[in-house]
């Protein structure tokens, strides 16, 4: 049986930010977040801006793609996963 960690480096919680605040993140791990920020200036600050940084960038009026271009991303991001989805991400 694997007993839940209690901390998280900062490396760790980087690993998982997107996630963190996109909403996407499991429970678990975004206590451990939540707790590592609160003791963390450092890591606050980064998460702050970047959360500020996603706002603004969601806000800004979407152009499509051109579909080549679209078809070409979509594949290059599958092959960079290797095909299967982050375990950090809820089921």
């Amino acid at each position: 049986m694997t007993h839940a960690r209690h901390a998280l480096s900062c490396r760790e919680m980087a690993e998982f930010i997107s996630d963190y605040i996109d909403g996407d993140l499991r429970e678990d791990l975004r206590s451990l977040i939540e707790s590592h920020r609160g003791d963390c200036p450092p890591c606050e600050a980064f998460i702050r801006t970047l959360a500020r940084t996603v706002d603004v960038v969601r806000a800004q009026p979407r152009e499509p793609l051109p579909p080549a271009l679209k078809r070409a991303l979509v594949q290059s991001l599958r092959e960079a996963r290797g095909g299967t989805g982050h375990p950090s991400r809820n089921a």
